[in-house]
Parts: structure tokens; C-alpha cells; sequence
């Protein structure tokens, strides 16, 4: 653990803002995420139009994110970030006090762009502003911090509602009102993220590190070849991914109350989830470390399933909580561990747009699937929706194992973080990475 701490130090002042950026944020992330779904239940909004909440939000979010490379690289990883957040919070508001149906679709258009840069531009800031061997520690950290606030955020929509029904006469807990002023208060505390950002240094201030077009001309064309294929494959297995995810995140909390879970008691399980993310998804370093990220990967991404057949075959409320804990604490692994892995693999100038290409079709999937996926839920239930993250999921890791496995710079020894500990000593053909510009130094920081 102390070495740890020293690692944590050792970060540049702006990382460490930007980590604090990350906690205030999410926190009002995290309240939305939990009550905003029983806020559209409050309004007589059943689950086929959550679907369709989702999917308009998120089909926003890929439209934004299509066009995510281009803007990294023209303004900025900080000013896209910043506006992302802003626009966030400022939409956040204004849901909290929409009521028409049609209204509440157009202001989830707007908040999916603002989440589109909120979300996508996490990784290539870490990748821009960070060492290379502080990398994993930082993307880490980073995703363990968003399941950190996203624990605070669910405690606090969880309690909130029943502080509001003690201040507001006749307002109960489970009422719109009680839901709305804690989307209030949750945004509230998410505005507070600004703060931080504005007091960067190189990061607001500063041109991105690499010289993108100068890095194309001296590739040939079999490099660039490859450098297609493999940012499609991965950009297919994060398509493969949200086809399941979209069939069960966004109804989660709904589900948990058709077996018995009041408002509260959804707080605390998002709350577990959300604790447990950010504990064990510090270990992902270590377990890529041990295993190598990619068999890391496969592994974290798989473990959910065992679990989501037993909830198909014998459905109970103490192994439904279960299979949420697994879920949140994989993915809050997973995405630093792959993140990593394909900043190893792609060339500087393609890493900006493939984050924003794979968040398009993540998207797009989320969206087509949470659609496709509330209708089904209103018409049969949620097992086929269980048994549709199964299928995805094993498909998807499939994919990723079997491509990436056989990748000529992993088999090579080119990037041994890929492989098991064990392996990385005699790897064929083993040479140092290329040498990257490191960022600039502030004055006063410890690099």
C-alpha cells in the first residue's frame, strides 16, 4: 500500500485534479443514474419508454462521439472535457424539472452529447498527460475513483428522497418531487467538478505531445494496414459488448424493486457496487501484472456470466445484488485494463479517434439494444434480456482473445504487459516500446 501512495504522489499536479474532477462529477452521475429511472416510474413511464430515454441519449452520444478523434486533436483534450461536463451539469438541471414526454427526449439528446465528452476523452487525457509506466496506475485509479463517486452518488439517491419527504410537507418519499430534488442535489455536487479543472495548468494551457501527422508519414503502408484492422476489431467488441450491457444496465434499478427492493434499499445495493468497483478495480494493474491484460481481460469480462444464468434459472433478490456487485466491479477492471492494452497496440496519432469510434459504437448499440430491450421486458420479462449479456459478452471476449492473441506485436514480445508474467522474460523476439514524449513538467510537481 505504501508504494502505492508513492506512485499516487508521484503524479503530476494536473492528473491529480483531474482524479478530483473525476469523484465530484460522478457523483451527480451516480445520483442520476439511480433515480432518474424511478423519477420517469413517478411519471407513469414504464420501461418501454426508459428504452426509449436510453436510446435517444445514447444514439447522442455516439453522434458525438463519432466526431470525438477530430476534436481531440484540433482543441484539446481539456476544452472537450470541460465543455462535456458543462453542458452535463447545465442539462442535468433542466431534467430534473421536465415532466413532457417529448421534452424529456429532446433533453436526453442533449445530455448524451454532453456525457459523449465526459466519458470518451477520460482515457486520452490519462494517455496525453501521463508516463507511460504510470499509465496503468492512473487508468486505474481513474475508473476505481468513478466507482467511488458513483457509490456516493447511489447513497445519496437513496437517501435523499427521505430528507426531502422530512422538508417539504406532504411530499413523500417515493414521489416526484422527492426524486427531483435529489437530482438536484446530486448535480449540485457535481458542479463542484469545475473547480478543479479550471485550476489546471499544462493541461488547460497546453498543445497535445505527439505530432500526429509526422508519426503517419514515417509508418508504411502493412503498418497502417494493421492499424485499421486492429482498431475495428476493437472497435467491433465494444459494438459486441453495449448489444448485451444495453439489454440490462439501464433497467437494473427497476428490476431490483420487482423483487421486493424499495428506493433505499437500490441506493445501498448501487452503493455496494459502486465501493466494491473502486476497492478491487485497483488491483487491475496487478492482476494484468500477474496474468498479462489479456488474459486479464478475457477473465474479468467472463466472470459476470455464471452468475446471470443462475438469475435466470432461480431469480432471488440476494443473487440478483450478487450479480450486480460482479458487474460493476468488472467493468470498473476491464476498461483501464483494455484501455491500456490498445494505447500499447495503435500507433499515437490513432488513439484519440479510436475512443471516440468505440464509444460511437457502443453507443449505437447501447441504444438499439435498451430500446429493443424495454419492449421486451414490458411484454416477457428479463431472462431473455439476461441471457442476451451472456451471449454478447462470451462472443465479445471471444473476439478479443482470438484477434488480439495472435497479434504479431504480442506473439513478437513487442509489448509484453500482454502477456503472463512468466512469458514476458522469454518472449520472442522482446524489444523496448518506442520512446514517447513525456508531459511537460509543471513547475513545483514532483516528476
Amino acid at each position: 500500500m505504501s508504494g502505492y501512495i508513492r506512485r499516487i504522489r508521484g503524479f503530476s499536479r494536473d492528473i491529480k485534479l483531474f482524479l478530483l474532477y473525476n469523484l465530484l462529477v460522478n457523483v451527480g452521475f451516480g445520483v442520476f443514474q439511480l433515480i432518474f429511472n424511478l423519477y420517469l416510474y413517478g411519471l407513469a413511464l414504464r420501461e418501454d419508454y426508459i428504452g426509449a430515454f436510453n436510446a435517444v441519449q445514447t444514439l447522442a452520444m455516439a453522434a458525438a462521439a463519432v466526431t470525438m478523434g477530430s476534436l481531440l486533436h484540433r482543441f484539446g483534450t481539456w476544452r472537450c472535457i470541460t465543455g462535456g461536463a458543462s453542458l452535463f451539469l447545465a442539462v442535468s438541471f433542466a431534467l430534473a424539472f421536465a415532466e413532457q414526454p417529448v421534452l424529456l427526449l429532446i433533453l436526453a439528446a442533449c445530455n448524451g452529447v454532453g456525457l459523449s465528452f465526459l466519458f470518451t476523452a477520460t482515457m486520452p487525457f490519462v494517455i496525453e498527460w501521463t508516463k507511460r509506466d504510470q499509465r496503468p496506475d492512473v487508468a486505474a485509479l481513474s475508473f476505481s475513483l468513478i466507482s467511488l463517486a458513483t457509490t456516493v452518488g447511489a447513497l445519496v439517491g437513496g437517501l435523499v428522497p427521505g430528507v426531502m419527504a422530512g422538508l417539504l410537507p406532504g411530499v413523500d418519499p417515493g414521489s416526484v418531487e422527492a426524486y427531483r430534488w435529489t437530482l438536484v442535489a446530486g448535480t449540485s455536487v457535481a458542479a463542484f467538478g469545475l473547480i478543479p479543472l479550471f485550476s489546471m495548468g499544462p493541461a488547460r494551457h497546453g498543445k497535445p505531445r505527439e505530432d500526429h501527422a509526422a508519426a503517419r508519414e514515417a509508418e508504411d503502408e502493412a503498418t497502417r494496414r494493421r492499424t485499421r484492422r486492429d482498431m475495428g476489431v476493437f472497435i467491433l467488441i465494444g459494438g459486441l459488448m453495449s448489444l448485451g450491457a444495453g439489454m440490462v444496465m439501464p433497467f437494473y434499478n427497476v428490476y431490483l424493486t420487482t423483487l421486493g427492493a424499495s428506493a433505499r434499499e437500490v441506493g445501498y445495493v448501487y452503493a455496494a457496487g459502486g465501493l466494491s468497483a473502486a476497492l478491487i478495480g485497483l488491483a487491475a494493474p496487478a492482476v494484468a501484472r500477474q496474468f498479462g491484460s489479456l488474459r486479464a481481460v478475457v477473465l474479468v469480462r467472463t466472470s459476470i456470466i455464471p452468475f446471470y444464468l443462475l438469475l435466470i434459472l432461480s431469480p432471488t433478490y440476494a443473487l440478483a445484488v450478487a450479480a450486480h456487485l460482479i458487474r460493476q466491479t468488472s467493468i470498473s477492471m476491464a476498461w483501464p485494463l483494455d484501455s491500456t492494452f490498445i494505447a500499447e497496440v495503435l500507433p499515437p496519432r490513432a488513439r484519440g479517434g479510436v475512443f471516440g469510434q468505440r464509444s460511437a459504437a457502443w453507443n449505437l448499440g447501447f441504444s438499439g439494444a435498451s430500446l429493443l430491450g424495454g419492449a421486451i421486458i414490458v411484454r416477457s420479462g428479463y431472462d431473455w434480456t439476461f441471457a442476451s449479456l451472456i451471449a454478447f459478452t462470451a462472443l465479445s471476449a471471444s473476439v478479443f482473445w482470438g484477434y488480439f492473441g495472435r497479434h504479431p506485436l504480442v506473439r513478437s514480445g513487442q509489448i509484453p504487459s500482454a502477456l503472463p508474467r512468466a512469458q514476458r522474460a522469454t518472449a520472442p523476439g522482446r524489444v523496448a516500446p518506442p520512446a514517447e514524449a513525456e508531459p511537460v513538467p509543471e513547475a513545483g510537481s514532483a516528476d
